[in-house]
């Protein structure tokens, strides 16, 4: 699949390697990828954004797709014009590194655990979007197969620190929240089961499963 593959070149070059899970990843900000990738030049080829294909990603509003795509293409015309094995001129990697980090930062891989993820949770909060509850502050996403061996969507819901103060305020935002993500959850993807985690944005702690 290609954008797994897209995934992987990306992932692989930018270095950007979440170390624990993703619900306990810390947020991965503009400065954090800059600093990774100014420590190397490495990523400056167009291996780094190799099996792009915009058709891969449909599932984004045309905006966000046209501009992926513009970025993909800047990307690839600065670093065809390195020579391989040479060491890369300062004017190059400076027009270069914006266009790579934004395409980093677009793959958000501390919320997006995988490809499908990234697939799923964009559909998803694209359906909260014009109605998106004000208790919620985040959502991350991971896909995989369940202890029974099925396929499974996990969805790990950060609620505000203001909704958090009163475990009776947190578990009534949690239970509205879960009445919305969890039929959107099951429309977006039949054929996986979604488990729902909750937890306040504020406590990197084990979280409250909504069952």
């Amino acid at each position: 699949m290609a954008l797994r593959d897209f995934w992987i070149s990306v992932r692989t070059a930018s270095r950007v390697h979440v170390p624990q899970p993703i619900v306990d990843s810390p947020s991965i900000d503009e400065g954090t990828i800059e600093r990774k990738l100014r420590a190397t030049t490495l990523w400056v080829t167009p291996g780094a954004v190799a099996g792009f294909d915009e058709k891969d990603f449909s599932f984004l509003p045309e905006s966000e797709r046209t501009r992926l795509a513009k970025l993909l293409t800047d990307f690839r015309q600065v670093a065809s014009a390195v020579s391989p094995g040479a060491p890369v001129p300062n004017d190059a990697l400076e027009r270069a590194l914006p266009l790579f980090r934004d395409i980093v930062i677009s793959l958000s891989f501390d919320r997006y655990e995988d490809p499908e993820a990234l697939r799923l949770g964009k559909l998803i909060e694209q359906a909260i979007e014009s109605d998106r509850p004000p208790e919620l502050a985040e959502l991350r996403f991971n896909t995989g197969l369940d202890h029974t061996g099925d396929p499974a969507l996990w969805i790990w819901v950060f609620l505000t620190e203001e909704v958090s103060k009163k475990d009776e305020d947190f578990l009534r935002a949690a239970q509205r929240l879960r009445a919305i993500l969890d039929p959107i959850a099951r429309r977006v993807d039949p054929d996986r089961w979604p488990y729902l985690s909750f937890r306040p944005i504020t406590e990197p702690a084990e979280a409250v499963e909504a069952s």
